[in-house]
């Protein structure tokens, strides 16, 4: 068996950067943008001030977290009146050992070993059927209370899904598109069993969630997840 590789200089050195609670919220916004930010959206975005907003941005920058560049703003195309161009940051794309958002290998391990012990003449159809059943465990603990609404629906399975690593995002007014795959490096080797498993796993919690309408749906988007979830009502 391999021995695991230890972190590098350099990922504890990002690490650090992150431990700062405000430092992680700002770059936390930043990522979830997935566009280039100024400063000032930014500032408005976390309630930071301006001053101490631009000193994290660019301990970020300095880190290799975020990229920059410069333009005007958006109709301003040049000369007299144009204005200065604002410096903006975009988050870069980074694999750590100590990962934002977290990666959940031990989760999908257990997953997995689950599904041979469970049916091992036919491991596939086993795995989606323990990844479905861990995702209806999994929503049933954290599901809302209250009269169902669009609002609510989408806050509970915003919620969910973001503890066990996805990233989701509205891709419109009644879709989440998720942006990352918590199981990304497994999903390399083997990306039908993953992309399956994560099917039934969402489809499972927003059961769990009580919430047997909403449609999730397996639509590729790299580097995006392959999931879509269509919020019920």
């Amino acid at each position: 068996m391999s021995t695991p590789t230890p972190p590098t200089a350099a990922s504890w050195d990002v690490a650090h950067v992150l431990a700062e609670p405000t430092r992680r919220q700002i770059y936390a916004v930043v990522r979830r943008a997935r566009r280039p930010l100024t400063r000032d959206e930014v500032a408005h975005d976390t309630g930071v001030n301006r001053r101490l907003t631009a000193f994290h941005l660019d301990r970020l920058a300095g880190a290799g977290l975020l990229d920059t560049d410069y333009a005007r703003p958006e109709g301003r195309s040049g000369g007299p009146g144009a204005g200065r161009p604002a410096k903006r940051y975009v988050a870069t794309e980074v694999e750590l050992d100590l990962t934002d958002p977290p990666r959940h290998y031990e989760f999908a391990a257990r997953l997995l070993a689950q599904a041979i012990v469970t049916g091992p003449s036919d491991a596939v159809t086993s795995s989606m059927t323990v990844a479905r059943r861990e995702g209806e465990r999994a929503g049933s603990l954290r599901r809302p209370a209250g009269r169902s609404s669009v609002q609510r629906n989408r806050a509970a399975i915003v919620d969910a899904l973001t503890d066990l690593g996805y990233e989701p995002s509205p891709q419109d007014e009644a879709t989440l598109r998720l942006r990352n795959c918590p199981f990304r490096t497994v999903a390399d080797v083997a990306p039908s069993l993953v992309c399956g498993m994560n099917c039934e796993l969402v489809s499972g919690l927003i059961e769990g969630l009580g919430m047997d309408r909403a449609r999730v749906k397996l639509d590729p988007a790299p580097p995006n997840c392959c999931l879509t979830v269509a919020v019920p009502r």
